[in-house]
């Protein structure tokens, strides 16, 4: 008994040694040193859907891309647009970066299609197309930009009443099925709709869906609507067509956020037009939103609209008539307690002569961004809408033409004011893309690019947001973790 008794002390004894050194010699978390910086790299690829267009009589449309120059040392790879359905066949092909590519179809239907890029063709590359109506029923411009395949995408402003057509495209470029889910909501809450759900597309597959089938008996003036890919990726892009008042595509909405801005609202003349604001919280929480105009001058605050209620998964929609009358201008949204997301539909002119755009929240301008397709000459002008809204904010633009040689110009835009600029343009141009790029020193600003075209009467016009391109991509640190060779329970 003795001797075991011994042993045993000197076992805890011992014990107690390993203990105490291992706690004396282990690093504590503190002293570590951190990881490095996930280094960031070149993207070498890039991929962006553009939607099945239906040409109405007399209609025609423009598909451009572009890849901004390269960067010094850059080299290799190609950029082309070809259609989705059969990639052997090529609608144009970018000849250089920053060299523009056009491809023009007159009155027959243009096939969802795919902008591709690689090598020193890839940062930045952009398409886009504008659908010209001349006359009768969609009357006026319809511009849209080819977007990268998402698996989660939202839109504010389409709707189902009768007099509305708005159809959702989707396509799928990926070499795999995908499955998508489309929720609406409407300004009472989600809108039932079974035949939303578990849609399916083959590899290289497209579909247009006409919104107000997905539910008949739910008629709204104005809808939120979320794709979501359950597997896969997919591009997704919504028209709306309102009878002899014009159609146009509606642009995504972008992130959700507490802070938006709105900018591209055109100069309305006198009281023939509307601003109609729509707001929606993804999340499901109630918040109130504080509204401000952001003008030629200043920014106010618009009478009887300073803020208003977003209940949780219903929309809220409001005329703000022509609140920016005179002047281009832009919005800017505060939200309290949730993020949001927002769209604008503009209706300029009366009766026969109306026109009507969409916009969306414009992301502040990171970055180079590039808008493919512009026009100029005779009675189609080009502008481009500045909103600077916490301090003063300087850009870059610069115009690559079908003709002539590359031109810049260098716009200041004073604090907490909005300013409309007409874009620079080639000599001898009648189409061009525009890159725009913050300067040095710049606060944060937000860009938008309108194309207008006089129609008899009317003045048409189309309304896109300058969006950052993707340029570099962050390669995640890879390091040993001795870790994963112990058994974990």
């Amino acid at each position: 008994m003795k001797r075991t008794t011994l042993s045993l002390a000197a076992v805890v004894a011992l014990l107690a040694v390993v203990v105490g050194l291992a706690v004396v010699t282990r690093p504590t978390e503190s002293k570590a040193a951190p990881p490095p910086a996930a280094p960031r790299v070149t993207v070498q690829q890039a991929e962006v859907s553009c939607p099945f267009v239906r040409q109405l009589p007399g209609s025609s449309t423009v598909v451009s891309a572009l890849a901004p120059p390269a960067q010094a040392g850059a080299g290799g790879g190609e950029a082309n647009v070809v259609e989705l359905g059969d990639r052997t066949k090529v609608r144009t092909k970018v000849e250089a970066p920053g060299r523009l590519a056009s491809v023009g179809v007159d009155n027959t239907d243009v096939p969802p299609l795919l902008g591709t890029a690689s090598g020193a063709f890839a940062p930045g590359f952009g398409a886009g197309a504008v659908t010209r109506v001349p006359s009768n029923a969609g009357r006026g411009l319809a511009g849209v930009t080819c977007e990268a395949s998402t698996t989660d995408r939202w839109f504010v402003g389409a709707a189902t009443t009768d007099n509305r057509e708005a159809y959702l495209y989707l396509s799928n470029s990926r070499d795999t099925p995908a499955v998508v889910d489309v929720e609406l909501f409407g300004r009472n809450g989600p809108i039932e709709s079974e035949a939303g759900r578990g849609m399916s597309l083959a590899p290289g597959a497209s579909t247009a869906i006409l919104l107000r089938t997905l539910n008949p008996s739910a008629i709204e003036p104005g809808l939120a609507v979320h794709v979501i890919a359950r597997s896969g990726r997919v591009g997704a892009a919504i028209r709306d067509q309102e009878g002899a008042v014009g159609t146009d595509w509606l642009p995504s909405t972008g992130a959700p956020g507490r802070n938006l801005v709105i900018t591209g609202l055109p100069a309305i003349t006198g009281d023939a037009g509307n601003v109609q604001l729509m707001l929606f919280s993804p999340s499901g929480e109630s918040t109130d939103v504080q509204l401000s105009v952001a003008g030629k001058v200043n920014t106010f605050k618009p009478v009887e609209h300073e803020t208003t209620e977003v209940k949780g998964n219903k929309l809220t929609v409001f005329d703000l008539g022509p609140v920016n009358r005179g002047d281009a201008g832009a919005l800017r949204l505060v939200s309290g307690r949730a993020d949001i997301i927002a769209g604008v539909r503009v209706v300029q002119g009366a009766g026969t002569d109306a026109e009507v755009a969409f916009l969306g929240a414009t992301p502040e301008l990171t970055g180079r961004a590039v808008i493919a397709e512009n026009r100029t000459g005779g009675a189609v002008a080009t502008t481009v809408t500045l909103t600077a809204p916490k301090g003063p904010a300087k850009v870059k633009l610069t115009a690559f033409g079908d003709k002539g040689d590359p031109v810049s110009a260098d716009v200041e835009v004073p604090a907490g004011t909005t300013l409309q600029v007409n874009a620079p343009a080639p000599a001898g141009a009648t189409r061009f893309a525009l890159v725009a790029e913050p300067q040095a020193g710049s606060q944060p600003v937000h860009l938008a690019r309108t194309v207008t075209e006089t129609m008899n009467k009317t003045t048409a016009f189309t309304v896109q947001p300058f969006v950052p391109g993707v340029e570099t991509v962050v390669v995640p640190n890879a390091r040993q973790d001795l870790s994963l060779l112990v058994p974990q329970r």
